[in-house]
């Protein structure tokens, strides 16, 4: 199967990113309640505290990072596609109507994402994500100009428009 690729790759990386936001949020309130429950209930040893203590700090540390990982990842693989991607200029239209169908998209995760950290019982967990709030917040902007990258390494490329020649 000849696959060539397109600007869904972006539809991907929203709907990914906002998934794995939403995911983290929840686990960053989960956890901590139920390690606070745990230490009360069997905490009888330093090494038990210890390690509850661990995974409360990965919670609250490790998992935004990991969630910036994915980001880039993503985005670094939206840009590579977006260059290797053969295309011809006639079908630039199309993309930008994708562009504008992401950022149609973008609005309502961005508003549920939103609202799930505004929730009273999981804002604690959302202020400790600074960075994926922030994001998240202005989904749409940043798909649109990521889309605007992209669109511009699609069609903007030199002559040979990503495929390999060899001699």
């Amino acid at each position: 199967m000849n696959s060539k690729g397109d600007l869904t790759g972006l539809l991907f990386f929203i709907v990914s990113i906002s998934a794995f936001a939403i995911l983290l949020l929840i686990v960053g309130y989960i956890v901590p309640q139920i390690n606070n429950q745990l230490r009360d209930k069997i905490g009888i040893s330093p090494e038990i505290n210890n390690s509850l203590n661990a995974s409360t700090a990965v919670a609250k540390n490790t998992l935004p990072v990991l969630w910036l990982i994915l980001f880039s990842g993503l985005l670094m693989g939206l840009f590579a596609t977006s260059y290797l991607i053969p295309t011809h200029p006639i079908f630039a239209p199309i993309f930008v109507l994708l562009l504008v169908i992401a950022i149609v998209i973008a609005v309502p995760l961005s508003n549920a994402y939103e609202a799930i950290a505004e929730n009273a019982i999981l804002s604690g967990a959302a202020a400790q994500q600074g960075l994926i709030v922030f994001i998240m917040a202005n989904l749409p902007l940043m798909t649109f100009i990521i889309g605007l990258i992209s669109l511009v390494i699609t069609f903007a490329k030199p002559g040979g428009g990503g495929v390999a020649t060899y001699a």
